[in-house]
């Protein structure tokens, strides 16, 4: 089955966002919204009793909703080539190992704990491991499936024994508790939630009830001495997963509705991810404008704390989309209605729930949060295929980010930062970052192109990176 680009953009805007945020500088001087709502300036000290959400709070969201959302679409796939639930949980367990000692070893070998080492050795070392990455993740298309995996086994085998050599080669005290969080995180929900998803591709109301029960386990854990409360606080190995990371299932399990609604389209519709843009009337432009519309109003009330405005801002934008939507002509319109229904029942349970645990937090994630930014990534994903199924305008140079997402993740800290060292250009670089505040912005938004324009050829050549 053919790649859905709308899902590729929204995965694209999450590593995009994750390389601006960790590579721009942190700036007392900057507006607050640039940072995570709980890191705010001057002093960036964390503060969980800062509620609100800012551009840089939707990265991961939206990355672990283009991971549910993609479910349906590999998942029903594997289920028409005739894969067992058997066959699908061991391929879900693979990609759990394979993704959490890839979390472990980027904790343990980034460039900036390579301090005792001259910065062009640093950067050499850090090249190497960007090269082994390559081996144990890269799909060679010419390559045979048997012998692609001996040569992805033999790059995991030959990083984990470089990690074991970064203590009594360069000092670093690596360690199986030091991981890259997100990517451990994503390890869990792409064991869980394919398993989940698989149990319940033919069953919608199971699926919410799934979704309802985390959501509900999640908020009664807070209760003291709860049996609900010292679930949460299981853990077989705390260095690799520990129960209350299940939380973020409500993201993922969201996504597969909305991913299920795209397959079920693809598969009824003739309308496919090339076909030719034909008439394109006026509603469709208003659809796109009051997706964009809902998402900044969510970004600014939120912030600033209108609350109140934000609900009745956002009821009406959703009732005027309703509305373009009856109104439209085109084939895809049954989608875009059933995904813009999912979206404005997240919305608005997401501000139903949003004054519960003391307002809209990324951390520690509250309910609110969950269900609000589901929406927001759902209303991308709706003007991301009308944009594509009715103009023709595809962001092919940032979807190729999105569908190459582990290569674009190490791009930055691991080939792009060593180069720039090795080149000189990270001095330039840096110089240019301290001119003005808005400058160290500037050096996260020149990464993200460079990881574009690194990721852009391998992902047309079919170099993709698989776990």
């Amino acid at each position: 089955m053919k790649r859905v680009a709308a899902i590729d953009l929204l995965r694209a805007l999450a590593i995009i966002g994750m390389v601006v945020s960790g590579q721009m500088l942190w700036n007392a001087q900057l507006p607050a919204w640039m940072f995570h709502a709980q890191l705010p300036p001057p002093t960036f000290v964390f503060n969980p009793e800062v509620p609100g959400l800012t551009w840089v709070d939707l990265v991961f969201p939206f990355f672990l909703f283009s991971m549910g959302a993609a479910m349906p679409l590999a998942l029903r796939r594997r289920e028409e080539q005739g894969a067992t639930g058997w066959q699908v949980t061991l391929g879900a367990l693979h990609r759990f190992v394979w993704l959490a000692a890839f979390a472990i070893i980027l904790g343990n070998t980034r460039m900036g704990l390579l301090s005792e080492l001259p910065r062009w050795g640093a950067a050499l070392a850090t090249l190497g491991v960007w090269a082994l990455f390559f081996v144990m993740f890269v799909r060679l298309p010419q390559m045979e499936r048997r012998r692609n995996s001996w040569l992805n086994w033999g790059g995991l085998a030959a990083l984990v024994g470089v990690t074991l050599c970064y203590k009594p080669l360069f000092g670093v005290n690596t360690s199986l508790h030091h991981s890259d969080i997100i990517i451990l995180i994503l390890a869990s929900m792409a064991l869980f939630g394919t398993v989940l998803y698989w149990l319940t591709r033919g069953n919608w109301l199971l699926r919410v009830a799934v979704i309802a029960g985390v959501a509900l386990l999640k908020m009664a854990s807070s209760v003291e001495g709860s049996w609900c409360q010292w679930l949460w606080q299981q853990t077989p190995a705390v260095w690799l997963f520990r129960f209350e990371f299940v939380k973020y299932l409500c993201m993922v399990l969201s996504g597969t509705l909305a991913g299920d609604l795209i397959y079920r389209f693809r598969q009824t519709s003739e309308a496919t991810t090339e076909s030719k843009p034909t008439a394109t009337p006026a509603w469709n432009i208003v659809v796109v404008v009051l997706m964009a519309a809902l998402i900044g109003v969510q970004l600014w009330g939120l912030f600033v704390r209108e609350v109140g405005w934000t609900v009745v801002a956002s009821a009406l934008l959703c009732g005027a989309a309703a509305w373009s939507v009856r109104s439209m002509t085109s084939p895809e319109k049954p989608l875009v209605k059933s995904l813009l229904s999912l979206a404005v029942v997240m919305l608005f349970l997401g501000l139903l729930a949003e004054p519960l645990e003391g307002g809209i937090k990324k951390d520690p994630a509250t309910i609110g949060y969950f269900f609000v930014t589901g929406a927001m990534a759902t209303f991308v994903l709706i003007a991301a295929l009308v944009l594509e199924l009715r103009f023709g305008i595809r962001f092919r140079f940032l979807e190729a980010s999105g569908a190459n997402p582990m290569f674009a993740y190490t791009a930055s800290g691991y080939l792009i930062q060593p180069l720039a060292v090795l080149t000189g250009l990270s001095v330039y670089i840096e110089r240019m970052a301290a001119l003005t505040p808005w400058c160290g912005f500037v050096r996260g938004v020149l990464f993200a192109l460079l990881v574009m324009a690194i990721t852009y050829p391998f992902t047309r050549k079919n170099y993709f990176w698989k776990s």
